[in-house]
């Protein structure tokens, strides 16, 4: 078996090409791995090895998923992500199937939050209202407060203020029953903001002394500023500037980090309170030089239009309608190069995930070629086996076949010398004629069974069991013949000469076809054989048998007549 040695060449050939493809695959999913352990502690070094990870596109779909999960979990639900709507569909599509029911609800957010990013809103709608029936189907409350607070967020865009005040109310519910007390406060927070927006002021303030209670008992710092932020905001929408100026400077001594926005609001503040001085002594403290800001120069042109400046008024206008055309066009240019950003990151997507499956196709072909070669190499070796086997198996039948007929042959032999010498013993003549009948009987079977078992009629049988259609010529060719006349001759020695004894004036073909007709095919199959009609040979039988002897009975077949009288 030639074949077998060359097996270890094409496994190890597998191996190594197996090999180059996984190296990279195996670096991915440790970095993926080590983003995951990172995550709960250490959310910014765990969002740099999720950027770090190279081509995740080329993931498998249950490692990609778990990628996506990580890169939205890494944002903690307060930035956008930056997966694109492709890869969140691919991830979703594995988490519907295989996810537990927290993560499809969880991928149903990111995918919405992916939607607004494309200003898909309706889509992005239609995402966070399927998320959200799904958290709230399994009681995941928390997932279904963060949905509601991303779903208020959109109705801004919608402008629906009730809607708005419905979704942050909800949220503020999921999270009371999450007993997550920090979203909870701020979501109470951003409600209290939105009532005061449509001058329900009073449900405002009641809302806020809840916050209040809540970040007593949470002290969380970034908590209390937000609470100061909101406040200030609230009391200038009421018009209580004193008030809100307080607010405003308590939360810049509590966050430095967003010391100029809140400024900025201080500074609408004194504006609107009538303090132009302070406002403009607050701005030029935030930017000390000529600044291209808008809010900077809108500030400057209400201040020199209190003051009845308005030629610089006018400047600050027009500098402030430059800066809005300025920042209409670098916004169309940056929507532009983000949707070709987009259409070239997807192409390149659908391009690595082309080669990706043609080179999987490549190894698959591959490994089943090599299958294939090693199947049929072991196959063809167990199907020599099995036939050599076989060819043993019968030449040792055949052999013992022979062996016991020449027993059987020479005991009958003696038992018939016995009785030729014991004819007087009347006792001894019936056992004798009884064992000679036994052993007739079993001479008898024996050369059945060595017929049966010879090559010509097993070949015979298998022609019969395999015809061939449109074959004008006899199955039994002039080979098969001689092979026949030649294994009767063999099994049965007298047969040819009793024939010949009995009826001189038989032909040869007649003679033929007798040795075919011990056989025991039936007519049909003869036919088949000879190639004749069946009715030829109900009369070829019947002539034979006139032939043989006019004194038969009747009801007496020619193949029994051959087997009793010429076959002994």
């Amino acid at each position: 078996m030639k074949q077998l040695l060359y097996l270890p060449l094409f496994l190890l050939f597998c191996l190594l090409a197996a090999r180059c493809t996984d190296e990279t695959a195996t670096r991915r999913l440790a970095m993926l791995d080590a983003a995951e352990r990172l995550l709960p502690t250490d959310t910014d070094s765990a969002s740099l090895l999720l950027a770090g990870i190279p081509h995740p596109e080329e993931l498998g779909n249950r490692d990609f998923a778990r990628y996506c999960m990580l890169c939205g979990r890494s944002t903690n639900y307060t930035h956008a992500d930056t997966l694109s709507v492709h890869q969140w569909k691919r991830a979703q599509k594995w988490i519907d199937k295989h996810g537990s029911p927290e993560e499809r609800a969880q991928v149903g957010l990111f995918l919405g939050r992916a939607y607004v990013e494309d200003g898909e809103w309706d889509l992005a709608m239609q995402t966070y209202a399927k998320a959200l029936h799904y958290a709230k189907e399994y009681k995941m409350y928390n997932v279904a407060g963060y949905i509601c607070t991303y779903m208020a967020d959109l109705y801004r865009e919608y402008d629906a203020p009730e809607k708005i005040i419905m979704k942050y109310a909800e949220a503020t519910s999921f999270f009371k029953k999450a007993k997550n007390l920090k979203s909870q406060a701020y979501a109470m927070k951003n409600l209290a903001t939105q009532y005061a927006f449509v001058d329900s002021f009073s449900h405002a303030k009641s809302i806020m002394k809840q916050v209040d209670s809540i970040a007593g008992l949470l002290n969380i710092q970034r908590l209390n500023y937000n609470i100061a932020n909101a406040y200030a905001n609230i009391y200038n929408l009421q018009k209580r500037y004193d008030l809100a100026e307080e607010y405003y400077k308590k939360a810049i001594m509590l966050n430095s980090h967003q010391e100029v926005r809140d400024s900025i609001g201080l500074a609408h503040v004194y504006m609107a309170s009538g303090k132009y001085d302070s406002a403009k002594e607050l701005v030029d403290k935030i930017f000390p030089n000529d600044s291209m800001d808008f809010v900077l120069n809108h500030i400057y042109a209400n201040f020199y239009k209190a003051k009845r400046d308005y030629q610089k008024a006018f400047h600050f206008e027009e500098v402030c309608l430059n800066i809005l055309d300025s920042m209409f066009i670098h916004q169309s240019k940056t929507q532009v190069l983000e949707i070709e950003k987009k259409y070239n990151h997807l192409k390149v997507q659908e391009e690595n995930g082309r080669l990706r499956n043609a080179r999987q196709r490549s190894f698959i072909y591959l490994i089943i070629c090599v299958s294939f070669l090693i199947i049929g190499s072991v196959i063809f070796y167990f199907y020599q086996k099995h036939a050599q086997m076989q060819l043993r198996w019968q030449e040792e039948k055949l052999n013992s076949l022979d062996k016991e007929h020449s027993k059987i042959a020479s005991q009958l032999f003696e038992a018939r010398h016995s009785l030729k010498n014991m004819l007087e013993n009347q006792e001894e003549n019936l056992r004798l004629q009884q064992k000679i009948l036994f052993l007739s009987e079993k001479y008898k079977e024996l050369q059945k069974q060595r017929l049966e078992g010879s090559a010509i009629y097993k070949k015979l049988s298998s022609l019969l069991v395999k015809p061939q259609p449109n074959n004008n010529k006899p199955l039994l060719t002039d080979k098969l013949w001689n092979m026949l006349v030649i294994e009767l001759s063999r099994i049965y020695p007298g047969f040819r000469s009793s024939l010949y004894e009995q009826c001189p004036n038989l032909s040869e073909e007649e003679c033929r076809y007798c040795h075919l007709h011990v056989l025991g095919f039936d007519g049909n199959n003869e036919a088949v054989l000879l190639n004749i009609n069946p009715s030829s040979i109900w009369m070829k039988r019947t002539r034979i048998k006139q032939k043989l002897g006019r004194n038969l009975p009747k009801e007496q077949t020619l193949h029994n007549i051959l087997v009793d009288t010429f076959l002994n």
